[in-house]
């Protein structure tokens, strides 16, 4: 596809409708407010194609740790103040978080960020930990 016609997309466009991952942005943003961490690189996957109109509407946000940030463990702690910064300003306390592949390589223990962000700003997390690895173009 040429430079143009990518320009002239519609911002919900699929290349493949129909798959599993059409739409999981959607259902994922019903259980909350949804943060994206992952590599920007993630956010052309199928199921992140919708991710700037509910973005748009205050649904979602987007965390994109550097590699050095995601080698040194500091994007943990980065999700966290993101997480309570977002409940400040929009008001809730329900997060969903959907993730790139960097976050399965590196094991990260959701359980243990659940209970961190719980405990410390009483928010309530869901962790989505495979979306495009398994609802994705990497089939």
């Amino acid at each position: 596809m040429n430079r143009e016609n990518n320009r002239n997309l519609d911002p919900g466009h699929m290349p493949h409708p129909g798959g599993k991952g059409d739409n999981l942005i959607e259902e994922l943003s019903e259980k909350g407010m949804l943060l994206f961490v992952g590599s920007v690189n993630c956010l052309r996957h199928k199921p992140y194609r919708r991710i700037g109109s509910l973005m748009r509407e205050g649904r979602a946000a987007v965390l994109c740790p550097s590699m050095s940030d995601f080698s040194s463990g500091r994007y943990l702690n980065q999700i966290v103040n993101a997480l309570a910064e977002l409940s400040q300003e929009r008001g809730t306390k329900q997060f969903v978080i959907a993730c790139g592949c960097q976050w399965v390589i590196l094991s990260t223990d959701g359980e243990l960020l659940k209970e961190r962000v719980k405990q410390e700003h009483d928010i309530d997390l869901t962790i989505f930990e495979d979306a495009h690895l398994e609802f994705g173009d990497h089939e």
